[in-house]
C-alpha cells in the first residue's frame, strides 16, 4: 500500500510539472503573438512617418509556418514521452493544441477589430495663449495665415518625395531635414519603388508651442491630415504595400522656424555680391555656384513627428 501511495504521488507530481510546463508554453505563445501583432512592419510617408503592416498574406505564411514547427514539436515530445490513452506526453500535447487553438481565435479576433477602426472625433484646441506668446516676438502673427503656410509646406514636401524632386523643396527644408529626405528617397529608389500620396484633406490644425532662441522663433504646430499613403513598384505600378483603397489620417507635430531679427538675414551673395532672390532651388547662387548658408527669413520645416495615426 505504501508503494502504491508513492507511485500515486510522483504521478500526481509528475502531472502537475507537466501542467505547470504547458501553462508557461501557451503563456510565451501568448506573449509572442502580441509582440508580433503590435510590431511595425512597413514604413512610409516622407521621412519615413506612416506605417502599416504589410497585409494578410505575408503575416498569415509566417504565423502557418510558426504554428507547423509548433505541431512537429508536439509530435516529437510525445513519441519520446511514451505512454498510452492520459499519459503526461498527450496531456501536454493537447494542452498546447488547445493553447494553439485560443491564440489563433485572438489572432482573428485582432485583425478583425483593428482593420476598420472607429477614427476617433478630433477635437478643437485652445490656443490662444501660444499666439499670444508668438505676439511678443512677432507682434503682426496671423495664426490662420501661419498654419496655412505650414500646411502648403506639407503637402510640396509630400509631393516632391513622391515624384523623386527633392531639390524643389530644399528651400524650406532645413539642411538636416533635407539630407535626411534625401539619403532616404535613395533607398526606396535604388528598390525601384515609390511612395504614392494623394488627395490630401486638412482636418484640424492648431498651435502647441513657440521657443524664441539666438534671433530665430521656433512653432510647433498640430495637423491632422488625410489622404492616401501606399507604396507600388515603379515598373508596374503593383501596390506592394498598404493599400490604395483607404485612406490614412495622420496626426503630426511640425515645427517651423523662421529668423525674426532682421540684421542676420542676408539679402546678397556674400561671394559675388549677387541678390538673394536669385539663388537657386538648391539654396545656391546660380552666378557663382556658391552655397548659401543663412538665417532664414521665411519658415522652414525642421521637424515632421508622427505621433498617432489610423487606417479610415
Amino acid at each position: 500500500m505504501k508503494n502504491r501511495g508513492l507511485k500515486e504521488n510522483r504521478k500526481s507530481n509528475k502531472n502537475g510539472i507537466v501542467k505547470l510546463i504547458s501553462i508557461i508554453t501557451i503563456s510565451f505563445m501568448l506573449i509572442f503573438v502580441g509582440n508580433f501583432i503590435n510590431k511595425k512592419v512597413v514604413i512610409a510617408d516622407s521621412g519615413f512617418d506612416s506605417s502599416y503592416d504589410s497585409g494578410g498574406s505575408d503575416w498569415s505564411s509566417s504565423s502557418s509556418d510558426w504554428s507547423s514547427s509548433s505541431s512537429s514539436w508536439d509530435s516529437d515530445y510525445s513519441s519520446s514521452s511514451g505512454g498510452g490513452s492520459g499519459s503526461p506526453g498527450e496531456l501536454l500535447a493537447s494542452l498546447i493544441i488547445f493553447g494553439i487553438i485560443i491564440v489563433f481565435v485572438i489572432i482573428s479576433n485582432t485583425r478583425s477589430s483593428s482593420s476598420r477602426p472607429t477614427p476617433q472625433p478630433i477635437a478643437n484646441q485652445n490656443d490662444g495663449h501660444v499666439v499670444n506668446k508668438i505676439k511678443q516676438y512677432i507682434p503682426d502673427f496671423d495664426k490662420t495665415a501661419f498654419l496655412n503656410e505650414g500646411y502648403n509646406i506639407y503637402v510640396a514636401v509630400q509631393n516632391a518625395w513622391m515624384n523623386f524632386k527633392l531639390d524643389e523643396v530644399k528651400n524650406v527644408l532645413t539642411d538636416e531635414m533635407f539630407n535626411m529626405y534625401e539619403s532616404q528617397l535613395a533607398t526606396l529608389e535604388v528598390k525601384g519603388e515609390q511612395n504614392i500620396m494623394k488627395d490630401f484633406v486638412r482636418r484640424n490644425a492648431f498651435l502647441k508651442d513657440v521657443v524664441e532662441q539666438n534671433g530665430n522663433i521656433t512653432i510647433t504646430a498640430c495637423y491632422v491630415i488625410e489622404f492616401y499613403d501606399y507604396i507600388v513598384e515603379q515598373s508596374s505600378g503593383k501596390v506592394l504595400r498598404g493599400t490604395s483603397s483607404r485612406k490614412v489620417r495622420i496626426t503630426y507635430d511640425m515645427k517651423f522656424r523662421k529668423t525674426i531679427n532682421a540684421k542676420s538675414v542676408l539679402t546678397n551673395c556674400p561671394n559675388c555680391g549677387a541678390k538673394l532672390e536669385d539663388m537657386n532651388g538648391a539654396g545656391t547662387c546660380k552666378y557663382c555656384g556658391s552655397k548659401i548658408v543663412y538665417e532664414n527669413s521665411k519658415w522652414v520645416l525642421t521637424d515632421k513627428k508622427n505621433i498617432g495615426q489610423i487606417r479610415l
